[in-house]
């Protein structure tokens, strides 16, 4: 067997909705009820949403009128009332707890300026990447103990343990979940990656249903991994 990493991601939905109890609010308040711990970051940065870690999505967007409506940057056109993912570049995160979208005075193409009305500008804020130990774990290939079928659907790999602390038996545990069936295909894929000679010093995502990537198409049909540390 050759050396190579094999990365395991679960899907854990996180969302904040948070309910804007005033008038033209532009700064929001990340709480534990995302994130325990609230996410942190380099201060004052977009570094946090760049890359798509934690996205902001408007729930009320109101663009009719002429008075108490948001006010939108040139980038998005076209938008219609309704929900709107804000771009990235328009916020700004304090790497403590605190969100500010930028107004379009602020930022002419990804600015959002906030209505004058209360209701209007609610944001619902949601991570979409590993965040919190046991949302994703990588093993050397070489750690790789085997495999036993639960129920026919489901069926638990076991890894040498990263911490070996006693939780989990002296052992670390990754449960999938597939159709009926895919204990033999999800065999073979173990098999096939661990076996084969190339991808020496390399990370391979067996499956990671946070983002949706799979070994080799997901042959076995993945739907769900729980992340079982020692």
């Amino acid at each position: 067997m050759t050396e190579k990493y094999l990365y395991f991601g679960k899907n854990t939905a996180r969302s904040l909705a948070l309910t804007a109890s005033e008038a033209a609010v532009q700064t929001f308040t990340l709480t534990t009820s995302l994130i325990n711990p609230v996410p942190d970051g380099i201060a004052n940065t977009n570094d946090l949403f760049a890359n798509g870690a934690v996205t902001a999505e408007m729930q009320n967007l109101h663009l009719d009128g002429t008075a108490d409506v948001h006010v939108l940057g040139s980038a998005y056109s076209g938008v219609d009332n309704g929900t709107l993912t804000i771009h990235p570049s328009a916020l700004s995160y304090d790497g403590v707890s605190l969100v500010t979208v930028q107004t379009v005075a602020q930022n002419a193409t990804y600015g959002v300026t906030m209505s004058s009305t209360v209701g209007e500008n609610d944001v619902t804020f949601t991570a979409n990447s590993p965040m919190l130990a046991g949302d994703a774990a990588v093993w050397p290939a070489t750690a790789f103990l085997g495999m036993s079928q639960v129920d026919g659907t489901n069926c638990d790999l076991f890894f040498e343990p990263q911490t070996n602390d006693g939780v989990g038996g002296g052992v670390d545990t990754i449960r999938l979940t597939y159709p009926a069936g895919g204990f033999k295909k999800l065999s073979q894929l173990m098999h096939d990656v661990c076996a084969d000679s190339r991808d020496q010093g390399q990370m391979i995502v067996i499956a990671d249903t946070m983002r949706g990537i799979y070994w080799d198409n997901n042959p076995a049909g993945i739907t769900t991994v729980a992340i079982t540390l020692d």
